[in-house]
C-alpha cells in the first residue's frame, strides 16, 4: 500500500518524532511510505537516511496551486493510495490534488493538538466531513475538539494513540552526570518539554524544588526542551526564578537534545508538568525507559496513564502538591520501583510504535 504522508516542515517536535517512527518501521508494516514537505527544516537530513522516499516541494502562497499540481501529479505517478496529513495547511492542499481524481485517493487527518487558529478553524470544518477518516491522538483530544472546537466528531473520527519506537530508548549515549559533573551518587530528575509557547509547566517544578532542595542535599533537576532567545517567556522565567532562590546549581536547562532516550535512563524519576495536553510523547517514552512518573492531572496525562494508576498524580498549577508526590517517590523505593515496572508494561501493551502501525494499517485497509 502506497502511503503520502505530508508535513509543511520537519522541525524538532511531537509529530515529527511520530513521523520518524513510521517512516523508520512502516516496511515491516507492508506499508510504503513517501514523505513530502513543503518547506526546509532541521530534521531533513535525519529523515533523509530513513528507509522512505522524500520529496520536497515548495509553497509559495498560501493557497499554492503550483504545489496542488505537483502533489497531484505525484500521486498519479507513484499510485498512492492514501494522502495522510497533520495540519489544516497540508490537508487543504491534499484534498485539492485529490478532488475529481478518476482513482479515489483516500485523504486522512491526524488532529494532534493545539486550539486552532480562526483561519485554521475554518478549513478543518470544511474538510472534516469531506475527508475519509480523522484521527485524535487520545480520548480527551477527540472531547476537546467537540467542545471547544465545535468540530463534529460522531462519524468518521476515532482514536489512534502515538506509537514510540522502543530500540531508541535503548541506544547507548554519554553519562550525564560526567557531562555535569555530578557525582554518581546523585539522584537525578528530570522533564522534556520545549519552552517554545505555554503548553509547557516547568515554572510549577522550578517552584518545588526550593523545598525538595532544603531536605534532600543529593537530587538535581533537568530540563530538557528548546527555547527562542527572547520570546519564551517560561524559559527566562523559570531562569530567573532559580537564581533568585539561589537553586541555580541544582537546574541543569540542556536545550534541545538527540539523546534523550539515553539521558532518561539514567534519571530517576521523570516529572511532567503540562499546562495543556493531548497525548504526552515524553511521558511515554519515560515510562518504556522503566522509570517512575510524576504528572500533572490534566484529562490527556490521565488517559495516558491509565486514570493515575501507573503514575503519581499532583494538582496542576500546585507545587506544594508536587513536592508532596516527588517525596513519596524518593522516600519509597519499593513504591518507586513497583509504580515504573507497571508504568513500562501499561506503555508496552499500548504505546509502542509496532502497535500504532498495526493500528494504522487496518484504518488504511478499512478505507481503501
Amino acid at each position: 500500500m502506497n502511503i503520502l504522508q505530508i508535513r509543511e516542515k520537519l522541525d524538532r517536535g511531537g509529530i515529527e518524532v511520530l513521523l520518524y517512527d513510521i517512516c523508520k518501521n512502516a516496511k515491516k508494516s507492508g506499508l510504503n511510505i513517501y514523505l513530502s514537505t513543503f518547506s526546509k527544516g532541521e530534521l531533513d537530513e535525519e529523515f533523509n537516511v530513513l528507509d522512505c522516499t522524500m520529496i520536497e516541494l515548495k509553497r509559495k502562497y498560501p493557497i499554492d496551486i503550483k504545489l496542488v499540481k505537483n502533489l497531484r501529479r505525484i500521486v498519479i505517478e507513484r499510485d498512492i493510495d492514501v494522502i495522510h496529513t497533520h495540519q489544516a495547511i497540508e490537508a487543504l492542499h491534499a484534498y485539492l490534488a485529490t478532488w475529481g481524481l478518476k482513482r479515489k485517493v483516500k485523504n486522512i487527518i491526524s488532529h494532534h493538538g493545539s486550539i486552532y487558529p480562526m483561519k485554521d478553524k475554518f478549513v478543518m470544518k470544511f474538510l472534516i466531513p469531506r475527508v475519509s477518516q480523522n484521527l485524535a491522538v487520545s480520548n480527551s483530544y477527540l472531547k476537546r475538539l467537540e467542545k471547544e472546537e465545535n468540530f463534529r466528531i460522531s462519524k468518521n473520527f476515532q482514536v489512534l494513540y502515538n506509537g514510540i519506537d522502543q530500540k531508541k530508548i535503548n541506544l547507548n549515549g554519554t553519562d550525564i552526570k560526567d557531562e555535569l559533573s555530578l557525582s554518581k551518587s546523585t539522584r537525578l530528575l528530570g522533564m522534556v518539554g520545549n519552552f517554545y509557547n505555554t503548553g509547557r509547566d516547568q515554572f510549577t517544578i522550578c517552584q518545588a524544588l526550593v523545598p525538595l532542595y532544603k531536605l534532600y542535599n543529593d537530587i538535581h533537576f533537568i530540563f530538557i526542551g528548546g527555547w527562542e532567545k527572547g520570546k519564551s517567556d517560561s524559559y527566562y522565567q523559570c531562569i530567573e526564578f532559580c537564581k533568585r532562590e539561589n537553586i541555580q546549581g541544582r537546574v541543569h536547562f540542556l536545550g534541545v537534545r538527540q539523546d534523550i532516550g539515553n539521558i532518561l535512563r539514567q534519571l530517576d524519576i521523570f516529572v511532567y508538568s503540562s499546562n495543556h495536553d493531548t497525548f504526552g510523547i515524553a511521558v511515554v517514552e519515560a515510562m518504556l525507559a522503566g522509570k517512575p512518573i510524576v504528572v500533572n492531572d490534566i484529562p490527556a496525562m490521565l488517559e495516558i496513564t491509565k486514570d493515575g494508576e501507573v503514575a503519581e498524580i499532583f494538582n496542576s498549577k500546585n507545587h506544594n502538591s508536587l513536592y508532596n508526590s516527588i517525596c513519596k517517590l524518593l522516600d519509597n523505593k519499593e513504591y518507586s520501583t513497583k509504580l515504573a515496572v507497571k508504568s513500562k508494561k501499561w506503555a508496552t501493551d499500548n504505546f509502542t510504535i509496532e502497535s500504532h502501525l498495526k493500528k494504522l494499517q487496518k484504518i488504511y485497509s478499512d478505507i481503501s
